[in-house]
Order: structure tokens, then sequence, then C-alpha cells
């Protein structure tokens, strides 16, 4: 049986994914530069404030509190608007990169839209892959606050 184009394409990424050598690996996020050779290098200016929203989430300000924060101390967001959105600050708590690790496999598209995946079969986790700016400490805490929190907010309803 033939595999059609978008089979054939995810085929390629995940045994790029197993062998460990995915360039989408190295995607750089905020924190984060990707140097000549393709490896993630760590921009200390923007890692300072990837530690300042993730240490004041995790002693209980809110999304919100945050951007007012990142706002009045004049650091634009990553796509470079003034203010920060809670959503990018949301999501920036929930990125493992941050710890070093890098999940491979966790969207994948249906019908030209880009989905999330709950099945962890098909995720590869790379330990240590580039520097980490958080500990995963930290990271797990915030996780746990996020989860908290949401569950605190759908009681409320």
């Amino acid at each position: 049986m033939e595999l059609t184009k978008s089979e054939q394409i995810r085929a390629g990424l995940q045994k790029s994914f197993r062998s460990g050598k995915s360039a989408k690996a190295s995607t750089a996020c905020y924190g984060y530069w990707v140097t000549p050779s393709g490896d993630l290098m760590i921009n200390p200016t923007e890692a300072k404030n990837v530690v300042f929203i993730f240490e004041r989430f995790a002693n209980g300000d809110s999304l919100g509190k945050i951007s007012d924060a990142l706002t009045f101390m004049g650091i634009d967001s990553p796509t470079g608007k003034e203010t920060w959105s809670r959503e990018a600050i949301s999501k920036l708590l929930s990125n493992e990169k941050y710890t070093g690790d890098v999940i491979l496999g966790k969207t994948y598209v249906v019908d030209g839209v880009q989905v999330r995946s709950h099945d962890n079969s098909k995720q590869f986790l790379m330990r240590n892959h580039h520097p980490a700016i958080i500990s995963h400490e930290l990271f797990d805490v915030v996780q746990q606050e996020k989860q908290k929190r949401s569950r605190r907010r759908i009681a409320s309803r």
C-alpha cells in the first residue's frame, strides 16, 4: 500500500524524532538563540525575564499581574508588543524547553489544522538537549500551580 504525501512526511518526522536528529528540537523560543551550527544557546537578557515569569507565578502572581509587571519594567513580549498577553505567559510557563528538555511530536496536523497529540507513544523526550534556563523543580511547581488554579476556576463556575 502506498503512503500519501502527508503520511510520508509524518513517517519522516517520526524517524527523525527517534534518531534524535530532528531540526525541530532546535527551534528557538523566547530566551534562546540558535547558533550557526543549529544548537540552542541561552539569550541572557531574555532568560532573566523567563526566570522572573516562572518565579512570580510560582510565588502566587496571576498571569495578569505578571503581564503588568513586565509592562511596567518595559519588557516587550516575544512578538515585540509592549504588553504581554496572558496566553503568551501561560504558553511560556508550559514550555518544557526551559528545563533543557525537548518533547517532539506534541502536535500533528489534521485537515490543515495543527492539533495537540494526546498519544504519548508518538512523542519523544530528549533530555538535556540544550542548556536549561530553569530547574525541573521550578517547572514542576509551576505545572502543579497551573493545574490547581485551573481546577479552582472550573469549580467556581
